[in-house]
């Protein structure tokens, strides 16, 4: 296919050697009517000039003039024709003619008469048509002059469309949280979902804290599924594993444990798990997941009663548990709950959750935990549970000491021992103590002898001899030849078998008839072992060193300061320790046991004389690091202020050597909103409670011990 001839444009005649516009619009010939409209033709090919003509030949005259080529489509659409002026043709009758200079219809220069590139009017030479199918401004351009119109101006979108995004952006920014505002649920209907979640959650865990009514706290970690629990207890001084099963608790303590919970228990209860849950502060059956739920939406309503619905907690309390936004709400019952910031709403915390012991109080963080994984720990634990250890048994006698055969050089008495029902399978001795005076405080002779096999709930007779020297000076003497005896069984599973360190004890200055075979020397290993030692090496009488584990033992202290003696890391005051020390002072032995841990080596209780002689009094002192420590317990949220500043006024009173620093050692209780701080967050909970730089003058430190951490700063980073 060979592409067809392009038309030429016309050689000048000398009739018409210029075209120029006519002078009027009525010079024009009259405007000629379109042909009518033939068949479709192939885009691209000639158009007929009337239907079944054959194709009109390029260049040839159509029915808008000669020299006038068509197109399919500008035939197919019954073009009127174009002004003269633009063509060369007859203008449209009524049209308004062009001015010279602008285009037909837009009023744009195109350019001038004889311009390259600028048509001549009148000009009716073959040219290409431009223009739209039914345009009127459709003209006649010589080949090769069509004008090249200017670059259509590019209209800038980008303002419009910045500002739109930011319009966007801004009522997104407001509209949003106004639509959550509108549609959020009320903090009772928060609550109420997230305890309705609580309640079916297969599995929870529970980690946090109970304090006992005498102030002693234990942090708690548990997980429950129904009636089944799992978990770890860890007091002061050691800890306990926990399992509930079938309703039942059992737990199992190391020997720390026990030595805090039951001193007399310490030795066989040890590593075995036991249904005695001794120094245990809450009930775990109570913790269930039913259970939360029903204590903590007791009198919860959304009705119109406002003193039913849950209420916000207070600015005391923190909006941040670990790493969860979160939401604290006041119940009805008093509880404070953590509720997640967002929906699902979720339980994330309990402040004074329900089964803490009588008095006591328990802080609680709650999530949901793995069924599998709880399986598996629960029947690990599970499977050493065989019962309760054998209880030992208890030996005591039935009659006086009836006498044998004495002589300048040994004595012998014997006495009728019954046991009771207990475990009488542990090998122990009975201890034997001649004394000069009734009141037993001049002993002249003592003796030892092992007890004898008996089954239990039966009797036997054991004899104790004394051959020591202190009776052969007692009857060489030749003073008196009466004395007086007494004879006291031991019983091994409870305080083992040690009877040359009960006849140290007794001989240090002890007064036998003080000493009830109950006493809780005679009673515990690990009290028996600390009274020794203080009278072995630390030089101590007898009687202070009594009344010194006494005091421990009452205050729960043992477990925490048995270690720290026996090692010789702290050191007691005997002429005021046991007067001194009580259950107030359990945070100063859990002081000395964590600078203990922190590399000091000397430390002292209560009071301690410097190089000058001076006696220096507080709660702990820290001869290594040159420190006096000063414990406080922050008790409830309104007490904060008031609790440190008391403890600091304290702190101020006590003696300073020279080079020595204050410290004060808070410990944040589980009924404060301080308690749920973080170790980070705690120096804006403390300005956020009134505490000021100026209350801590003369403090050099400050430590204050959460639920969620420690914090150790200095006065001034209170400064607001």
């Amino acid at each position: 296919m060979t592409e067809p001839e392009r038309p030429q444009p016309a050689e000048p005649s000398a009739q018409n050697p210029t075209a120029t516009p006519p002078a009027s619009p009525t010079d024009a010939p009259p405007p000629v009517s379109p042909a009518p409209l033939g068949p479709p033709q192939p885009l691209g090919e000639p158009v007929s000039s009337a239907p079944g003509a054959p194709p009109m030949p390029v260049g040839a005259a159509g029915p808008y003039g000669p020299g006038a080529p068509e197109t399919a489509l500008a035939a197919a659409s019954g073009m009127p024709p174009v002004p003269e002026a633009m063509s060369g043709m007859p203008p449209v009758p009524g049209a308004t003619p062009p001015v010279a200079g602008e285009s037909a219809g837009t009023g744009m220069p195109f350019g001038q008469p004889g311009t390259p590139g600028t048509p001549t009017p009148g000009d009716a030479a073959s040219g290409i048509m431009i223009g739209l199918p039914g345009d009127p401004q459709t003209t006649n351009w010589p080949y090769g002059s069509m004008p090249v119109p200017p670059a259509p101006r590019r209209r800038r979108r980008w303002p419009w469309v910045a500002g739109a995004v930011a319009l966007v952006l801004v009522l997104g920014a407001v509209a949003v949280p106004l639509y959550q505002r509108l549609t959020r649920p009320t903090p009772t209907e928060q609550v109420q979902s997230a305890l309705a979640s609580l309640e079916h959650a297969a599995v929870i865990r529970l980690t946090g804290e109970s304090v006992t009514m005498d102030g002693m706290p234990q942090r708690v970690t548990l997980s429950l599924a129904g009636k089944r629990a799992y978990g770890q207890v860890r007091g002061s001084a050691g800890s306990a594993d926990v399992l509930v099963r079938h309703g039942v608790t059992y737990l199992r303590g190391d020997r720390a444990w026990w030595r805090g919970a039951d001193e007399t228990a310490a030795l066989y209860l040890s590593g075995h798990w036991t249904a005695q849950t001794s120094g245990l502060s809450l009930d775990p059956t109570k913790l269930t997941q039913t259970g939360l739920a029903k204590y903590l939406g007791k009198g919860l309503r959304a009705n119109a009663d406002p003193d039913a619905h849950a209420k916000p907690a207070g600015a005391g309390y923190p909006s941040v548990l670990g790493s969860t936004a979160v939401t604290p709400y006041r119940l009805p019952n008093g509880s404070v709950v953590f509720v997640t910031a967002n929906a699902p709403y979720r339980l994330a915390g309990i402040d004074r959750a329900p089964g803490a012991a009588d008095g006591g109080y328990l802080d609680l963080t709650v999530a949901t935990a793995d069924k599998d994984s709880f399986a598996s720990g629960f029947a690990k634990l599970a499977a050493g549970v065989h019962g309760d250890p054998k209880t030992p048994a208890h030996y005591d006698y039935h009659d006086k000491p009836k006498q044998g055969t004495c002589d300048p050089y040994s004595c012998t008495e014997s006495v009728r021992l019954g046991a009771d029902g207990g475990d009488t399978s542990r090998k122990g001795h009975v201890v034997g103590f001649f004394s000069s005076d009734e009141a037993g405080k001049h002993i002249v002779g003592t003796c030892s002898a092992k007890l004898p096999k008996m089954q239990p709930n039966h009797f036997a007779r054991v004899s104790c001899t004394t051959r020591s020297q202190s009776w052969r000076r007692w009857t060489a003497s030749g003073a008196s030849t009466h004395y007086w005896v007494w004879i006291l069984p031991l019983d091994p599973g409870y305080v083992g078998d040690h009877p040359n360190q009960v006849i140290n004890v007794f001989t240090a200055g002890v007064d036998a008839t003080d000493m009830d075979p109950d006493d809780i020397v005679l009673e515990s290993e690990d009290a028996l072992g600390v009274t020794d030692h203080l009278i072995a090496a630390g030089a101590w009488k007898g009687r202070a060193a009594v009344d010194a584990v006494h005091a421990i033992c009452d205050a729960g202290a043992l477990g925490v300061l048995e270690p720290l003696i026996m090692a010789g890391q702290v050191q007691l005051d005997q002429d005021s320790f046991g007067d001194w020390f009580n259950d107030e002072h359990l945070s100063a032995a859990v002081a000395a046991k964590e600078h203990a841990a922190a590399g000091s080596t000397k430390l002292a209780l209560g009071s301690w004389q410097d190089p000058d002689d001076r006696t220096v009094k507080a709660d702990l002192i820290d001869i290594s690091a040159k420190t006096t420590v000063t414990t406080g317990r922050v008790t409830t949220t309104r007490r904060t202020r008031g609790d440190i500043e008391q403890a600091a006024d304290r702190a101020r009173k006590g003696t300073m050597p020279a080079g020595f620093g204050r410290q004060l050692r808070i410990v944040a209780g589980p009924g404060s909103a301080l308690y749920w701080s973080s170790a980070s967050g705690v120096a804006a909970a403390l300005r956020a409670a009134g505490v000021t730089p100026a209350m801590l003058h003369g403090i050099r430190h400050i430590r204050v011990v959460t639920g969620f951490g420690t914090a150790t700063l200095t006065p001034n980073q209170l400064r607001k």
